[in-house]
């Protein structure tokens, strides 16, 4: 049905609505029907691979008995590469990677900072340390140094970020008893909230950005036999990537290449869509759009490079297709741009890019755009709502568009730079380089609005054609449309401070807590690594429990006990609520509550995105109540 309502709208465009009656006109004309064929083109892709996805999940099933039972055990090298990340972070994921419930492993920190601190943190944990005696290729670099010195079956790379669940090795090293697999790569969840949706308040009630791409279009490419390795939480076999030549290092984009060179090889990228590992994504927006940048580069970077899709030999047409229309999705971004600056050409230029009534707009192309609305979030398995797109979209457009023009001209002008992780604000910051052409482009388009509602109002078939006032009525709904976006998004250019790098989990855990003799039954409402609230089962009150005072938490089943001091107390009807903060903890103590809150698995568990009109209300919502963002703030910043 969506390719037929697509049909039918680019036949009425092409054969209906293109305006000749002046070289200017013609040209815009032209210009504007092939920039919307480019990204319709990209859509109907996009809707032609849908037709064959894959879930791997009950293969994963099939294939994990052998390794449960130890009759398949490949010797496995777990890799973690670093340059600049806080020790605190790196604990975790080292902490992770050895839970993981697989003996025939060995752990490796691969130092591109050659810290001391980091060195002590090996040491300290137990695991191996490589430093290497430059930077040359940054991360590509620094994992070929390392694999030339390890020598286990299969190679696991885990971001300095990513913290596996104890499975992971249990649902991924089964499937290389086939020897047609090359590489494994698993689904990317995300701990702390997304900057976009935690400055517009609504990070509680939207899944994360990334989630569309992991819950659909690499299951759509997985039906293709082109799914990407997105550089963590991966596992690959040693002697496919020796073949294929170790990890690329003449893109920044080292991942999506050496994936394309296993693929071209003939052998299988499989994309298992589970929870098994999570990081931290980008903690504001300047850091957020930093990789997406780093991502387009690397993108378009395969025009120049002898992994490009199009060129190497091995690959079918069908994943030739599939890389390719990831790759041309980022010229969307300089695309979206002409979109929005073309109703407000009619005052500066007087250009009308298209003739067309309203009526005959409301006809062609609001049934496509209803239809594309209410269907992407049941494509996408419920992953993001298309109002919440469109906002990511807007929001990153100039940036990304300036990144794709500059990598078109000067391809390898940038090396790699590190997305920064545990450094987000400690107060409200508005980013103003990334607000001041969006707020240019809303004064300019408030103007023109302003300007074509005078002068339907006032129409003067004299100085105006007819075909340029009907245009003026499409341009209000373009121009209104446009406005509540860039609302939007400058709106989620308001960067609110982060509470604390040890982001509170919602975990819900059976606890028992010692107040001196008396032991009290509840459970946990969430938790973290220095913090906890608690509700408690009582039918009295507490009167004798002040903040400060001492108390210790049993966690769960008395495995994990807490030296704790209480911060707040919240009487209720049936039950305390109470903020509890650990007293330091020992080695052994932080190593189990690392692994009970970030190594069990199941426990990440999938957001589903709102329906479109309740998007459609928190956005608005955001955007009407200010005072809401204001308050929230100020909350957080006194609570610092």
């Amino acid at each position: 049905m969506l390719l037929a309502l697509v049909l039918r709208y680019v036949l009425w465009r092409s054969l209906a609505t293109l305006n000749f009656s002046s070289p200017v006109n013609g040209i815009t004309s032209l210009v504007l029907f092939g920039l919307e064929m480019v990204m319709i083109t990209g859509y109907s892709v996009q809707l032609f691979l849908m037709m064959r996805e894959r879930d791997r999940r009950r293969e994963a099933d099939q294939y994990a008995v052998a390794v449960n039972e130890g009759l398949f055990q490949p010797s496995v090298d777990v890799l973690i590469p670093t340059y600049n990340e806080p020790v605190v972070i790196l604990r975790r994921t080292v902490i992770g990677c050895q839970a993981m419930n697989y003996a025939n492993k060995q752990v490796y920190l691969l130092d591109d900072g050659d810290r001391p601190e980091v060195q002590q943190l090996a040491r300290e944990l137990g695991c191996h340390y490589i430093s290497r005696p430059s930077n040359r290729h940054a991360k590509a670099g620094n994992l070929n140094y390392a694999i030339a010195r390890t020598h286990g079956d299969l190679i696991v790379v885990f971001d300095a970020d990513f913290i596996p669940t104890k499975n992971f090795l249990s649902r991924t090293v089964g499937f290389f008893q086939n020897r047609t697999i090359g590489m494994v790569q698993t689904h990317q969840c995300f701990y702390n909230p997304d900057p976009l949706a935690c400055n517009l308040g609504i990070e509680k009630e939207v899944p994360h950005e990334n989630e569309i791409f992991a819950r659909h279009y690499q299951l759509i490419r997985d039906g293709a036999n082109s799914a990407l390795c997105y550089g963590s939480s991966f596992v690959v076999r040693r002697d496919v990537l020796a073949e294929a030549g170790g990890f690329v290092t003449r893109s920044v984009s080292e991942d999506l290449y050496t994936g394309i060179r296993i693929a071209a090889l003939g052998y299988q990228i499989v994309y298992l869509d589970e929870n098994l590992s999570a990081g931290l994504v980008p903690e504001d927006m300047p850091s957020q759009i930093l990789q997406r940048q780093r991502w387009s580069r690397g993108s378009i970077q395969a025009f120049f490079v002898k992994e490009n899709p199009l060129t190497i030999p091995g690959l079918t047409w069908r994943q030739r297709i599939a890389y390719m229309e990831g790759i041309f999705q980022w010229f969307n971004s300089p695309i979206r741009i002409v979109f929005m600056i073309l109703p407000i050409s009619v005052i500066f230029f007087g250009i009308v890019p298209f003739t067309s009534t309203l009526r005959e707009w409301i006809y062609y192309f609001l049934p496509l755009y209803v239809a594309q609305v209410a269907t992407l979030s049941w494509l996408n398995h419920r992953a993001s709502a298309a109002f919440a797109q469109e906002i990511y979209a807007v929001a990153t457009c100039f940036p990304i568009a300036a990144t794709v023009l500059q990598t078109l001209f000067r391809p390898f002008a940038r090396g790699f730079q590190v997305t920064p992780k545990g450094a987000s604000p400690t107060d409200v910051v508005f980013q103003w380089k990334l607000a001041a052409p969006l707020m240019g482009l809303s004064i300019l388009t408030i103007l023109s609005f302003l300007w074509q509602s005078y002068h339907l109002l006032h129409p003067n078939e004299t100085f105006f054609k007819p075909e340029t006032l009907e245009f003026f009525k499409l341009g209000l709904v373009w121009s209104g449309y446009n406005l509540v976006v860039l609302g939007l998004v400058i709106r989620s250019l308001f960067d609110i401070p982060k509470l604390s790098i040890h982001y509170p989990l919602q975990r819900c855990y059976p606890i028992k807590l010692y107040v001196g003799d008396r032991l009290i039954e509840g459970r946990t409402n969430w938790m973290s690594e220095v913090k906890t609230e608690i509700s408690l089962y009582v039918e009295e009150e507490l009167t004798s429990l002040l903040p400060g005072d001492s108390v210790v938490l049993h966690i769960p089943q008395e495995v994990l006990i807490l030296n704790s001091r209480i911060v707040t107390i919240e009487p209720g009807s049936n039950s305390v609520t109470m903020q509890l903060a650990f007293e330091p903890l020992s080695p052994e103590q932080y190593r189990a509550l690392v692994e009970l809150l970030f190594c069990t698995p199941g426990q990440w568990q999938r957001q589903l995105a709102p329906g479109e009109l309740q998007m459609l209300g928190l956005l608005l919502r955001s955007l009407l109540r200010p005072q809401t963002w204001v308050k929230r703030a100020g909350r957080v910043k006194r609570s610092l």
